[in-house]
């Protein structure tokens, strides 16, 4: 048991003897995520899905992580944690690439130790794009073929190809909704000029970051930017996650959202219903890298999956024998 009575483990070896109900904290550019699941006889039963902005990533561009929401991710940390140790869920604590750039990482790291007694992992980019595919495929019930798999985040985005359920390539590009917001889209209103200039900036920067073609390829797609433009499409009344996965969005429908954004300004994109409003200063920088991405992947269309990293992480807990089972 560490701080708050949560017992860690690590994302390559959560070790033996875990309990049925275990748990991942997810530190992101944009958001912290807590996922909990327990297992059952025939399924594997999702009891938390919480995800909390708190925009890591926001002014990383000079490597350091602001102090307020250092501070704010660790209280958000330290409260997710309790809801884990009040359910005995055997829990790890991983962080992307706001940790993997910040100079100051390790401050935050020795924070969120000193204050929960948690130990913080840093995934690295092949360890982050091989949990995300596994989360993917495992959850829409893929079963071999080609398959590109897209996770936009709020620092990166990446981009993991497989054959067969075999990952063959990888790239992880250091561009995401949070930081090309603050490369292109901080000021109001959005110029036409500006966002063809973002397009090129982000078509360039997955092509030079090694992004290629996947003709033929399903594509299933992941972040929380992809679950809002899905839920745009699907004309919610309101945000709602579960219900999002297996949505498909086509180039079309992803450049009418791309020009909606662009002609609105952020108090009318945040009164769009099915739109989450603390992303709608993103979601024109999200819409801008899924355009891309298809572009990129020369495909026409991908499937949202709403479970991806933390959900592969869950699995590498449970272990081999957790594959077979489905998700509830």
């Amino acid at each position: 048991m560490t701080g708050d009575g949560v017992k860690p483990g690590t994302a390559e070896e959560p070790g033996a003897g875990f309990a049925e109900t275990r748990a991942v904290i997810d530190i992101g550019s944009n958001s912290i995520k807590l996922r909990v699941i327990r297992r059952e006889e025939n399924a594997l039963r999702v009891l938390i899905d919480r995800t909390e902005l708190v925009r890591m990533g926001q002014g990383l561009e000079n490597g350091i992580i602001a102090e307020t929401a250092m501070r704010h991710g660790a209280e958000t940390i330290q409260r997710m944690a309790r809801t884990a140790a009040e359910m005995d869920a055997d829990l790890i604590v991983v962080g992307t690439i706001a940790l993997r750039s910040a100079r100051n990482a390790e401050v935050f790291i020795r924070q969120v130790r000193e204050e929960t007694g948690l130990a913080v992992e840093i995934l690295s980019e092949e360890q982050e794009a091989h949990l995300a595919w596994l989360g993917a495929v495992h959850s829409l019930g893929v079963q071999g073929g080609d398959i590109a798999v897209l996770d936009i985040g709020g620092g990166s985005t990446q981009f993991v190809v497989s054959a067969d359920s075999r990952i063959t390539r990888s790239a992880s590009i250091p561009i995401g909704t949070v930081n090309l917001t603050e490369k292109f889209f901080a000021a109001e209103p959005v110029e036409p000029d500006t966002v063809e200039k973002a397009v090129r900036y982000v078509r360039d920067a997955f092509v030079s970051g090694g992004a290629a073609p996947a003709p033929g390829f399903s594509v299933i797609a992941m972040g929380g930017g992809v679950l809002a433009l899905a839920s745009v499409k699907q004309r919610f009344p309101a945000f709602i996650p579960g219900k999002l996965d297996g949505t498909f969005l086509t180039r079309a429908d992803i450049a009418a959202q791309r020009d909606l954004y662009a002609s609105t300004s952020l108090a009318e994109r945040m009164k769009i219903a099915a739109l989450p409003p603390k992303r709608a200063d993103i979601v024109l920088a999200g819409a801008c890298i899924a355009q891309c991405a298809l572009e990129v992947l020369r495909a026409d269309s991908f499937r949202v999956s709403i479970n991806g990293l933390r959900h592969g992480l869950l699995l590498k807990m449970f272990g081999d024998s957790a594959r077979g089972l489905r998700l509830a």
